[in-house]
This record gives C-alpha cells, structure tokens and sequence, in this order.
C-alpha cells in the first residue's frame, strides 16, 4: 500500500512470520521486526533466519529456565550420584547458534547511522 509521497508502508500482516512460531518464539519476532522496520531494514533481512533466531531463543530460554529450576548439577542414576544438568549442552549449544544466526540476518545495522557523532562530542566536552 502507498502513502501520498509514494512511500511503501508495511502493515501489521507484512509482518507475519513465514512459518507459524509459538507465543514465545513469536514475541522474539515480533520485538526485532518493529526495531528491524524502523531501522529501516525490513526488505533487508532474511525473514526464515530471523523466525530461527526467534525459534532458537525460544529454546535457549527453555534450557536456561530448567537450568535456573533445578541447577548445573542435578540427580544422577543414584541418590548420592551428581552430574552435569543435560540442559547446560543444549544452552551453549544455542547460545552459539544465536550468536551465528544474528550476524546472518543480520539483527543490526552492518553500518550504524553516524550522523550526529560530533554533535554528541561536542555536548560532551562542554558538559565537563
């Protein structure tokens, strides 16, 4: 849809994920789009790697939770026996894929905005 300058506008359902995601998965989602949109970047992106990074935070968070419920050391095969909480893998294990898949979308801007650098550097010294 235009607007009257000849703009493209993105609405709500230009948004939509291309697969279906969880409540949890879809308000990663839906957090980065509106930054991503305003920054300018929509048509940028690779929308599938960006409902996986959606999808694999869902996870991490899922890893991180059973880790904070039950500790790094949880019930072995006996009473007495301690060993690593399983989940401790699945968490560095998705904590590496985020970090790999944000720089693949990408989630920020290759070139951050710049403008206004030397205004802020000025403030700055005269603020001292």
């Amino acid at each position: 849809m235009g607007t009257a300058r000849g703009e493209t506008h993105i609405t709500e359902i230009d948004w939509d994920p291309p697969r279906p995601l969880s409540i949890a998965a879809r308000l990663v989602w839906d957090r980065h789009v509106k930054r991503i949109h305003a920054e300018g970047r929509w048509s940028q992106v690779d929308h599938d790697l960006l409902c996986l990074f959606a999808e694999t935070t869902e996870l991490y968070l899922r890893f991180k939770k059973d880790i904070d419920d039950h500790g790094t050391l949880v019930q072995g095969r006996t009473l007495q026996e301690k060993v690593r909480n399983p989940s401790l893998m699945g968490l560095s294990q998705a904590r590496a894929d985020l970090i790999r898949i944000a720089k693949a979308v990408p989630l920020t801007h290759p070139r951050p905005d710049m403008d206004g650098v030397e205004v802020d550097q000025f403030l700055e010294e005269i603020m001292r």
